[in-house]
């Protein structure tokens, strides 16, 4: 009960008034039934745990909705998808404000995916913020970046009012991207236990889900060291120029007392005085993490815009007095309901507008090449487990298996075998739902992706080989986007690509199908076996690599390698069935 965050959501929109909480998707809207059409609508959202973000700026001036996962979860795609077709119309413009985390990346980019594509939203854009800057360039993974700290929620008010003064997505856009990207704001987190009148465990660059720091410190007398090195990393990307001005944004990670916030404030504001113009101090809860024992500071350099503390300034009624908003008493009374019992979730989308479809003959070899890839999946489970042992959980055999147990199935049942976008679509929402984690919304993304091919050729007269090589590029280019991994990263990508280059050279030259088909295949499980030699740069096997420095393992990686077994299944099913 303590950790349902359905129960958390409840009390919070009994006390607050114009509010509509989705209970079974566990999202927070705006109660207004008639925002402006012209108006950008703002999402964001995140694992619960960091209250009062999202849910607290759920309003007038800020937020139209906030998505809330388990707590330091991600939302599933699921919940991200239904709050924005709550929000928003397809012919409407909806900007996700989101800190920069893989699973929030990537299950925000699968709503923003399927529904572009399945339910013809147009302008939807996704905001990363990635405001730490604890984090050394040299220190960054690529497949991660910088961390989203408590700087979103400022980024969430600056364009909140924006939204609200009627400027277009575009504007937005530009605003938020060359506020992040340009350095004009910095954010530096912290923790430590106070102990017989002193600092103790103090850990540098701490993230907000409890991610380790950069640099850790066993006693502190005061906040004077902890300061010259947070201030310096902070410099570092908006520099102290003298007559600088800035907004100072203070925010307690949940367990800081207000004492240790008021002797915290004292030197920290003297020491900022040396080199900035202080025109706003921003102090409280803002983006909390339970009840750490922390602080972060975030720095905005105003020289960015003489808009700024315009859009600070922007009069908010949202459930968090932390910006000193009016309050909700005389809103509408929060309503409560079920998005299942809505009828948005009657619509279907536009897959019945789909027209290139299978060929009549060839469904019952898509059904059988359909069960050999789960099959051999289902077989294969204790030999990936094994070679992620090596580098990881030691699951990965177990979460690929339940997606081929639940492809299996669907196959006689539930899978559309007639249009091959909605076929694959299908199979998107079956990987998300059966493998969960990463690997399920990679998977999802990928196959949501790939659909696009077929969707976009409806006027060609029948599949060809052609399209599923457009549908792999597609599918690997998503990886690419909302993973954040590239080729020779040691994951399922290294295999999909070389694959697709084989696949593109195979058409090129103008090969049969079948030949072409064996080639694609011959080309996953090659580069599988060479990620052996790989070093790891992406997911959980690259921190295991950077522990112990491993660079040469006994096994390739499981993910790459369960690529190769599904690619020649596809193969050997397709050379059994094929007639050409």
């Amino acid at each position: 009960m303590l950790s349902n965050v359905n129960t958390a959501l409840s009390g919070f929109v009994r006390a607050n008034n114009g509010l509509r909480f989705i209970q079974d998707r566990n999202c927070v809207l705006r109660r207004e039934e008639q925002l402006s059409k012209a108006k950008v609508k703002l999402i964001s959202g995140g694992g619960s745990g960091h209250e009062p973000a999202h849910n607290g700026y759920v309003g007038k001036g800020m937020l139209d909705g906030a998505v809330c996962g388990d707590v330091f979860c991600s939302p599933s795609a699921t919940s991200i998808f239904d709050c924005l077709r709550m929000v928003a119309k397809p012919d409407e413009s909806v900007l996700f404000v989101v800190n920069n985390y893989t699973g929030d990346r990537l299950n925000f980019g699968l709503a923003v995916e399927r529904a572009r594509l399945q339910y013809g939203y147009e302008n939807l854009q996704i905001l990363l913020n990635d405001d730490d800057c604890s984090i050394m360039e040299s220190m960054t993974k690529k497949s991660v970046g910088k961390r989203g700290l408590a700087g979103c929620v400022l980024l969430i008010k600056i364009l909140g009012a924006m939204a609200e003064l009627g400027h277009s997505m575009d504007e937005l856009i530009r605003f938020g991207e060359g506020l992040l990207r340009e350095g004009y704001i910095a954010t530096f987190g912290f923790t430590f236990d106070v102990i017989d009148g002193k600092l103790h465990n103090v850990e540098l660059g701490k993230g907000l889900h409890g991610e380790p720091g950069v640099y850790k410190m066993d006693v502190c007398n005061g906040f004077e060291s902890i300061l010259h090195f947070a201030l310096d990393r902070i410099a570092g990307k908006i520099a102290p120029y003298t007559d600088t001005d800035v907004v100072v944004f203070v925010n307690n990670l949940g367990g800081t007392s207000e004492f240790i916030m008021g002797v915290f404030m004292s030197t920290l504001l003297k020491m900022l005085m040396n080199d900035y113009n202080i025109k706003r101090v921003y102090v409280g809860n803002f983006f909390t993490s339970l009840n750490q024992s922390g602080l972060s500071i975030t720095l905005l350099n105003l020289k960015y815009s003489d808009k700024l503390l315009e859009y600070l300034d922007y009069e908010v009624q949202v459930a968090s007095p932390l910006f000193g908003g009016l309050q909700s008493y005389d809103l509408a009374p929060s309503e409560v309901l079920n998005f299942d019992d809505r009828l948005e979730s009657k619509v279907t989308g536009i897959a019945h507008e789909y027209k290139l479809c299978f060929a009549e003959s060839s469904q019952p070899m898509i059904r059988k090449i359909l069960k050999n890839i789960a099959n051999s999946l289902l077989s294969s489970r204790d030999l990936l487990n094994t070679y992620d042992k090596e580098c990881g959980d030691g699951d990965t055999g177990n979460t690929i298996a339940n997606g081929a147990e639940a492809l299996l199935a669907s196959i006689d049942s539930k899978l559309e075998l007639l249009h091959p976008a909605k076929l694959l679509q299908d199979i998107s929402m079956i990987m998300q739902l059966s493998i969960g984690g990463t690997s399920g919304a990679i998977y999802s993304l990928f196959f949501q992706a790939a659909s696009k091919a077929f969707a976009e050729a409806d006027n060609d007269p029948k599949v060809t080989i052609k399209h599923w090589l457009w549908a792999l590029t597609y599918g690997n280019d998503a990886i690419v986007q909302y993973a954040l991994t590239e080729v020779g990263d040691r994951t399922m990508l290294d295999a999909l690509r070389n694959g697709e280059f084989q696949l593109r050279d195979s058409l090129l030259q103008n090969l049969p199908t079948l030949i072409s088909v064996e080639k694609f295949a011959r080309a996953c499980r090659m580069e599988a076996a060479a990620t052996r030699k790989m070093v790891p740069k992406s997911g959980r096997a690259s921190y295991c690599a950077t522990a112990t420095g491993k660079s040469d393992f006994e096994y390739p990686d499981p993910g790459a390698h369960a690529v190769a077994i599904w690619a020649w299944a596809l193969y050997e099913g397709f050379k059994e069935n094929c007639t050409e």
